[in-house]
């Protein structure tokens, strides 16, 4: 299926092709970096980026925005005891946890650190969320079987990667894919007509200790549901 078919969402590559479950992968920890620039009907240019910290291991999946300093001294104001009071969530400033359980369904969490919250989503409001209940999606940025579709396309790619790449419908696509670490390590998205380009860079890092992983107290959290902050 086509790649330009997919969805950018909540700052991952959503993809929209048959679900299949996902190949056994490594652990993998990284930053990632997102950038768009789409030019729009109004004749208004919009520039985005922003990275996220991401963790695989096993079914599970951890990603969570790095904030400017800028972005922190923006919630400064706001205390702790104000902030719960709210009937609200910040899904955007929120860490993400995607899972895959025992029967290969996708499990969706939001985790707020900070004021010790986690908030369950059902799948009827993932698309309220900005995610496609993808969990390999999630893990590997473009599915596998995705990958496997692509076009193997010149272009100088370190040892264990390759590039590969599809075009149709006025879309054009590269994807940089890592067969060792079973994860796409650069991707570039743009329409043909130059109306938006998204690019997609992963910096692999050291792999944290299970000790590291952030979503192993989730218990002694507050759990709450997706309902709880509707109006």
């Amino acid at each position: 299926m086509a790649l330009h078919r997919s969805l950018f969402a909540a700052g991952v590559v959503v993809l929209a092709a048959a679900t299949r479950p996902a190949l056994a992968a490594p652990d993998i920890d990284a930053v990632v970096t997102y950038r768009t620039h789409q030019v729009m009907a109004s004749g208004v240019v919009r520039d985005e980026s922003w990275q996220e910290r991401v963790m695989r291991r096993g079914d599970a999946v951890w990603s969570e925005r790095v904030l400017a300093a800028e972005a922190r001294a923006a919630h400064r104001h706001e205390t702790a005891a104000e902030h719960v009071a709210h009937k609200h969530f910040d899904f955007d400033g929120a860490a993400r946890l995607v899972e895959r359980d025992a029967r290969g369904n996708t499990v969706l969490r939001y985790v707020d650190a900070k004021n010790r919250v986690v908030v369950s989503v059902p799948r009827a409001e993932y698309g309220a969320v900005g995610f496609d209940g993808r969990w390999d999606g999630a893990a590997h940025l473009v599915p596998p079987q995705v990958v496997a579709a692509m076009t193997v396309v010149r272009g100088a790619a370190s040892p264990g990667s390759r590039w590969l790449g599809d075009h149709g419908d006025g879309w054009t696509h590269r994807v940089l894919w890592s067969d060792a670490r079973a994860i796409a390590l650069h991707i570039d998205s743009a329409r043909d007509d130059g109306s938006f380009r998204r690019t997609v860079s992963v910096v692999l890092q050291p792999v944290a200790g299970g000790r590291s992983l952030p979503w192993r107290d989730l218990g002694s959290y507050t759990q709450k549901e997706y309902d709880d902050f509707m109006d």
